[in-house]
């Protein structure tokens, strides 16, 4: 139980809320502060590239309509969120980034601990279309509601004890599949990956992941830890 406690003590968890300014700051601050070993990011390899990419543009991508209900869901969050950055001021991606750079200012190593979007897409494929498009036709509202002024009231209430927390039940509660594939899975990577890094260096982790992953991969880690302590 010790070695169990000495190991999760090592990892600093940097729960954010994407596009969001003080979550960017938030980032920044406890890289500097913790001068970690290695920065975790909940990003994979793809999406990193993408990021670095549009960094590099000034014009948003287009994401097209198509035939597959897959993509169109993917496409429909990524505009929600590009809605979002332009009214917080917040990059996509930003607090990940920026987490990125300082992480490389003091010589930390990085690691992308989110899983293959490939993998994630392929476990979407899985979920019955009813329920993609029942939350496929739920987000363009949620943007029109965004961009007509409900994007700092959003905010707020994400920042808000438990709110994320609640969210996420009702997510599960509505979309189980959906959260399976789009939640559950992911924890559970970034989590044995989290543990393959514990086991690969001595000093502290520094972690950031979205506010829904948070306390689902400190749980699964803990519980990973144990196991192995245990065998």
């Amino acid at each position: 139980m010790n070695c169990m406690l000495e190991s999760l003590e090592r990892v600093v968890f940097v729960s954010v809320i994407h596009t969001d300014a003080d979550s960017v700051e938030h980032a920044r601050k406890t890289v500097r502060e913790v001068k970690p070993d290695v920065v975790a990011v909940e990003l994979d390899r793809e999406r990193y590239e993408q990021l670095i990419s549009s960094q590099s543009s000034t014009e948003t991508p287009e994401l097209p309509i198509t035939g597959d209900v897959v993509q169109n869901l993917l496409n429909q969050i990524a505009m929600l969120e590009n809605s979002l950055s332009g009214i917080t001021g917040a990059g996509v991606g930003e607090e990940m980034l920026t987490a990125i750079k300082e992480g490389r200012k003091i010589g930390a190593k990085i690691a992308l601990v989110d899983r293959p979007i490939s993998a994630t897409v392929h476990a979407l494929m899985q979920v019955p279309l009813d329920e993609i498009y029942r939350l496929t036709s739920l987000v363009p509202d949620a943007t029109a509601e965004i961009e007509g002024g409900s994007a700092l009231d959003l905010m707020s209430f994400l920042k808000e004890d438990g709110s994320v927390d609640a969210l996420m039940e009702q997510f599960k509660d509505e979309f189980p599949l959906l959260h399976e594939a789009l939640i559950h899975q992911r924890d559970l990577y970034i989590a044995k990956a989290l543990l393959s890094i514990l086991n690969d260096v001595e000093g502290n982790i520094v972690v950031v992941l979205g506010a829904g992953h948070t306390e689902s991969v400190r749980k699964t880690l803990g519980q990973l830890i144990e196991t192995e302590a245990g065998s």
